[in-house]
């Protein structure tokens, strides 16, 4: 399986059944680094003439991703946004939190960042000088013990330092290095592979919500268009929740699904109802035992 379709996968999971500390874990590092990305960028956007690349992948045999790569005219930055929360402890190269977890410090690979980004620039005899930062995010992170001081390390209480270190960069008239980048990008973050056995019963049915994605919060009203989460007070329309639901059931099955299938999973909702938004969003085969499945 694709780990974007693993991340789907185990996105469509959550809520229908317990998972795996595993599959908590690979959630929740998901969820963190879209959070702290999502912050991240909009920082950025708030910030005058700066042109950027958000999610930046090169290189064939030896793959890079960069979180945000910023263009001034002297000079690239390269941002490596974490989201982590709790006490962390900096060790021997190696990052551990209050919970006992340990990871990788990301110091050496933002360093090997960098020196394959100015390979790639030197092969366009672009010679610029390159600087990183790692940002972390999160209001809950706490750096707890000693932390290197010679490293570029800023915490969100410090976001204004990178607000000074741009503007002194201004004004920005580098973004065709940019362009000359994207021309040459190569993703590969989405065809790494990743060993996991499925799970599908009909016994996962059950309505999500599509906005907070909590199980059996939506109030179900026959004759009304639309309904209402009782968790988060999101008003949706009954073929958008229907429709968010029947691709879970497609997610998580792997496969074509009977119309039959698509009524127990999104019960209580009547089955015209499901027959429609399955007619409209999702392709079919033959008339006789028909199933559908994405377009």
């Amino acid at each position: 399986m694709k780990s974007n379709e693993y991340i789907d996968y185990i996105t469509a999971l959550e809520g229908r059944r317990i998972l795996s500390k595993d599959e908590r874990t690979d959630l929740m590092t998901h969820y963190n680094g879209k959070e702290g990305e999502a912050y991240f960028k909009a920082f950025l956007n708030t910030l005058e003439n700066i042109s950027y690349i958000h999610s930046f992948e090169f290189g064939t045999t030896n793959h890079v991703q960069i979180d945000f790569l910023v263009a001034t005219p002297h000079k690239l930055f390269i941002f490596e946004v974490k989201h982590y929360r709790d006490e962390w402890y900096f060790e021997n190269g190696t990052l551990k939190n209050n919970y006992g977890i340990v990871t990788k410090s990301p110091i050496t690979p933002v360093q090997y960042m960098k020196n394959e980004l100015h390979k790639l620039l030197h092969d366009y005899g672009i010679f610029l000088e390159i600087e990183s930062f790692i940002v972390f995010t999160n209001p809950q992170f706490i750096p707890a013990g000693n932390w290197p001081h010679d490293q570029n390390i800023l915490f969100l209480n410090q976001l204004n330092k990178i607000v000074a270190i741009l503007s002194s960069e201004l004004p920005n008239n580098n973004h065709q290095i940019l362009n000359l980048l994207l021309e040459h990008e190569s993703k590969h973050s989405t065809y790494y592979q990743k060993d996991f056995l499925t799970y599908y019963n009909l016994n996962l049915a059950g309505l999500k919500c599509p906005c907070c994605r909590k199980m059996h919060t939506i109030k179900v009203l026959e004759q009304k268009v639309h309904y209402n989460c009782t968790y988060c007070h999101t008003s949706m329309t009954c073929e958008k929740i229907v429709l968010f639901n029947l691709k879970e059931l497609y997610i998580l099955k792997r496969d074509s699904f009977t119309l039959e299938e698509a009524i127990t999973w999104c019960s209580p909702i009547s089955k015209y109802r499901i027959a429609r938004v399955c007619n409209k969003h999702f392709t079919s085969g033959t008339r006789r035992n028909r199933k559908f499945y994405l377009k």
